[in-house]
């Protein structure tokens, strides 16, 4: 297990377990520093080696302060000290995964294994209520809460201490401390992007030579692919880059493989694909119970399957292209700029709602009625289906708001917008008058970096590390320097690594649409599917009208899927 428990009362450190070789661990006169993830120092430029760590731990000995300063990476820093009766825990940014933390009657506990940290806390293991309507709507809880009731996770760039029974958080590092003097134009933000991408990847090779892209065949995956290729070229000589897949044999999942096989045979790597046997809610117990964590999408349950087959064929870490899209652009920025150009062509907000209704009549749920809505809204940020509140084109927020109310919905989209405003992401600027950078960046900082988190939980559930170079600072950097006009391209996202991936491979592999990862999850739901009997035991619950759960268990769709998650982790959790 890569994973790490503590717990500090009565002045001393009862517990201090899980520190192995995926992690950097020094001591010095009863206080120790662990290093998860990939930590650099961005002044000279000393690696992941322990020196760092080192000199971190040496700095504080001396001044009382862990410094931050300079370091650049993927990381957590946790400092424990006995003899000042302090914790420090701190998340670079993103951080290579989640850190828990919990304030008892007992002491203080703290650790990267949320159901681990559950147990051992000695807290009544109960859902946050108040979350629920977070997580009906987005499938998980991005940000400082967790679905346990007074158990809490590291913001990004967020340091918390704990000291003689306080606990205190400050926010260290914010959005706008990226930001440099030069914005680069779309050349010079590709050749920087390159050449971090780079430097990042020769890196992790140092670190975890035995590493395989996660490889997808989309464009997030396949740059990475084509770098990794390139670094791994300068050290072996006698093998082929390695890359691998999960797969479910399954007709809705052809597209997807076809997909991966075709970025294979272009990038030229040693493939490795494993198999996915169709999800049994046992499977599902069982990694809830090792993970306590609620998963935003039926595929990360693959990800645990993934890291076994990675581990038998041994490998030691993967790197994965999750956070490509916050980074460098998806959707939500460009609603709102085809919403904008609709309120040119049609002024009046009336008609704009009357052309909605025909549209859905001739197709229901129509994009391009989404989009004229969504003109009369573009400034209304309670508006449910505005970018910054809609994760998932298939969220049901009736449905949501039958269970939860108007309030309780509300109060759940400002929680994860509130995500922006502790990173210091202004409302609007001179440059984003019309708020796409907040667009952007609220699915990186919320379900982006859960869901990596996420991953990585299922990867140590087998003792493999996991890489995300889409959410390492550096390249951050790089992508918070882009001038606006190259980052938001209408009608084109990711724009900057498109025209990256384009100097590796033919143009058309570059512009490919991205899949929708089609899977049988709805038949599996359904009667005579290997879900349905758990579907059936789904309990009652003080929010759950009989009449709404009659509606939900009759029709198979993402709402049920989640309401089926929660049954079985409250089961494995909350009896």
């Amino acid at each position: 297990m890569i994973d790490f428990f503590g717990f500090f009362s009565d002045n001393k450190l009862h517990a201090w377990e899980g520190t192995d070789s995926c992690m950097d661990f020094v001591s010095k006169n009863e206080t120790s520093l662990l290093v998860q993830g990939l930590l650099i120092n961005r002044i000279n430029r000393t690696s992941q080696t322990g020196k760092t760590s080192q000199e971190l731990l040496d700095s504080y000995c001396e001044t009382g302060t862990l410094s931050v300063d300079g370091l650049e990476g993927n990381f957590v820093l946790v400092l424990v000290d006995v003899v000042r009766r302090t914790v420090l825990l701190y998340r670079h940014l993103v951080g290579s995964y989640d850190t828990y933390y919990a304030q008892t009657v007992n002491g203080f506990c703290f650790g990267s294994n949320l159901a681990t940290l559950a147990r051992r806390s000695g807290l009544s293991l109960r859902p946050d209520e108040r979350m629920l309507p977070v997580l009906f709507l987005y499938r998980i809880i991005p940000g400082r809460r967790t679905l346990f009731d007074g158990i809490f996770k590291l913001l990004p760039g967020e340091m918390v201490s704990w000291k003689s029974g306080v606990l205190q958080r400050r926010q260290l590092l914010t959005m706008p401390m990226f930001n440099e003097t030069h914005q680069t134009n779309e050349t010079e933000s590709i050749d920087r992007t390159e050449v971090v991408l780079d430097e990042m990847l020769c890196d992790w090779y140092l670190r975890k030579p035995n590493s395989a892209v996660l490889l997808s065949g989309g464009v997030d995956s396949m740059i990475l692919q084509a770098h990794w290729n390139k670094i791994w070229r300068k050290f072996e000589t006698r093998r082929l880059p390695q890359s691998a897949a999960v797969v479910l044999n399954h007709p809705y999942t052809k597209p997807d493989f076809d997909y991966t096989i075709s970025a294979v045979r272009q990038l030229g790597t040693e493939h490795l694909n494993i198999d996915q046997q169709p999800l049994r809610a046992e499977e599902m117990c069982n990694i809830f119970s090792q993970t306590g964590e609620m998963p935003n999408h039926v595929q990360s349950f693959y990800f645990a399957t993934l890291a076994e087959g990675m581990k038998k064929a041994g490998f030691d870490a993967g790197i994965c292209g999750e956070g490509a899209d916050g980074m460098f652009g998806n959707s939500c920025p460009d609603d709102i700029l085809s919403a904008l150009l609709w309120q040119r062509k049609i002024p009046v907000p009336i008609i704009r709602s009357f052309a909605a209704t025909l549209l859905d009549r001739i197709k229901p749920q129509n994009y391009h009625a989404s989009i004229l809505r969504l003109a009369n809204h573009v400034t209304d940020f309670d508006y449910p289906q505005h970018p910054q509140n809609n994760a998932a084109t298939f969220t049901d927020f009736n449905r949501v708001e039958e269970l939860f109310g108007r309030n309780g919905m509300l109060d759940a989209m400002r929680y994860r917008r509130d995500i922006l405003d502790q990173m210091a992401i202004p409302l609007r600027s001179n440059d984003d008058p019309h708020s796409l950078l907040r667009a952007q960046l609220i699915g990186f900082f919320g379900e982006g970096i859960a869901t990596a988190t996420y991953w990585c939980s299922m990867f140590h559930l087998h003792g493999v590390e996991m890489y995300n170079p889409f959410q390492d600072s550096r390249l951050i950097r790089v992508v918070s320097n882009i001038q606006m006009d190259a980052r938001f391209v209408h009608g084109n996202p990711k724009q900057i690594l498109k025209k990256a991936l384009a100097r590796h491979v033919p143009e058309e592999f570059s512009r490919r649409p991205k899949l929708g990862f089609g899977q049988p999850i709805f038949s599996w739901l359904a009667p005579g599917g290997c879900l349905y009997d758990a579907v059936q035991q789904i309990d009652a619950q003080s929010w759950l009208t009989p009449k709404a759960k009659q509606q939900i268990l009759a029709t198979p769709n993402w709402f049920l899927w989640t309401l089926l998650c929660y049954d079985l982790w409250h089961k494995t959790f909350c009896r």
